[in-house]
């Protein structure tokens, strides 16, 4: 995971502004990677028969993946650098980092989610 650290480093250096953009424009559009999952395909789990902690996971899943797709353009830099300095395909890096992003911010909304519902 070191040289994507290195690369995520080498990627924010060069290109600030693009990661400014992302978070500017996920500000502004939360009603899409939010709202959607959580309104619309919660609505539609709800009218199924599955139990709450995977109607939740399933939720989180989303949110991550929807969240995820702001940030393409920042990880397909970052994959390409990587692919070349470990002579990996760029796909083969991009897919590993999507994926363990989505995962990461699924995560992060699931616990967010359960710490406000605590409340």
């Amino acid at each position: 995971m070191t040289s994507y650290n290195k690369a995520f480093r080498i990627i924010i250096k060069k290109n600030f502004m693009l990661l400014i953009i992302s978070i500017a424009l996920l500000v502004v559009t939360m009603g899409f990677w939010l709202g959607i999952p959580v309104f619309a395909i919660g609505n539609i789990l709800s009218k199924l028969n599955i139990p709450g902690f995977i109607h939740i996971v399933c939720i989180s899943i989303l949110v991550g993946f929807f969240f995820s797709l702001y940030f393409i353009p920042f990880h397909l830099k970052v994959a390409h650098l990587v692919g070349e300095m470990k002579n990996e395909s760029t796909i083969k890096a991009f897919s590993r980092l999507q994926l363990v992003f989505v995962l990461l911010s699924a995560t992060a909304f699931y616990v967010i989610i359960n710490i406000v519902l605590a409340l």
